[in-house]
């Protein structure tokens, strides 16, 4: 019996090979183009910070890395301004657990794998847990997509929030 187009099949359906068998038995292996993945050799980071956010008197502007979130970040959380208390930034690496130290104080582990939903826009499905020194504060499974950055509303800190927010850098 032969088994190979019985696992050429396989590998189609699920779409990870296409395959071909030549008359001549020499069989060919491809993977498919996929415009959302990065270039051969280019790898995808995770960028994290932890923000505080409070309503002073006079708001300063926020930091380089936050001028691209503050509309967004005033428009959902309220507060108008924004101070960068830490952040990392890691190559997504789907074999193993990150863990990304934005400040000792809020770690995050995450494991990233890639999704092949199109809403992600070639992003990845992350299993994430956020914890606040050594207790857990989140654990969850999240979308993010290049562009399209997650904010989580952390503690109360003195009379403003701590945001937490990841993002794909490609």
């Amino acid at each position: 019996m032969r088994l190979w187009p019985a696992i050429l099949l396989l590998l189609g359906l699920t779409g990870l090979l296409l395959a071909a068998e030549p008359p001549d038995g020499v069989m060919t292996l491809s993977i498919p183009k996929d415009v959302n993945r990065p270039l051969p050799g280019k790898v995808d980071h995770i960028w994290s910070g932890v923000i505080v956010a409070t309503n002073p008197e006079n708001p300063k502007e926020p930091p380089a890395e936050l001028r691209e979130f503050a509309p967004r970040l005033k428009r959902v959380f309220g507060y108008s301004q924004f101070e960068l208390a830490g952040s990392a930034t890691q190559a997504i690496d789907e074999l193993t657990e990150n863990w990304l130290v934005p400040s000792p104080i809020f770690p995050l582990s995450v494991r990233a794998r890639r999704t092949t939903s199109k809403e992600a826009r070639g992003g990845y499905l992350l299993n994430l847990q956020l914890f606040q020194e050594k207790r857990p504060l989140v654990d969850t499974e999240v979308k993010l997509a290049p562009g399209s950055p997650l904010f989580i509303r952390g503690p109360q800190y003195g009379k403003g929030q701590v945001i937490i927010v990841l993002q794909v850098q490609r």
